[in-house]
């Protein structure tokens, strides 16, 4: 599945203000319905989290895994914050953990991505 990116600051403050709010140890997820059949997605990596090679190497990982994912329900916006413990990440971390809070949202089936 295609996804649409959210680059507009004002579309970020919306879904920090109105979506709902996942969370665990290395990310928490707003969500927030759309209107559209479209899902885009925002990221959020802080430079509390690393140095710019880390804060980016973060950013792809994230996007890999969305691009990993199928099944997820359409019409919805999502704003992925990386947290502190993210520096270190490895794909299959940020795979489950990500997985995990799309569960958590009900926007995939458990048992699936």
């Amino acid at each position: 599945m295609k996804y649409g990116r959210l680059r507009k600051s004002w579309q970020f403050r919306r879904i920090y203000r109105r979506g709902n709010k996942y969370f665990d140890r290395l990310f928490v997820l707003y969500v927030l319905p759309n209107n559209t059949e479209e899902i885009r997605i925002g990221l959020t990596v802080t430079k509390k989290v690393g140095i710019s090679v880390q804060r980016n190497r973060i950013k792809r990982v994230i996007r890999e895994v969305f691009r990993s994912l199928k099944d997820v329900k359409p019409g919805i916006d999502l704003v992925v914050v990386a947290r502190k413990a993210a520096v270190d990440l490895k794909y299959l971390q940020a795979q489950d953990s990500i997985t995990h809070l799309l569960h958590r949202a009900r926007l995939i089936e458990p048992g699936r991505d």
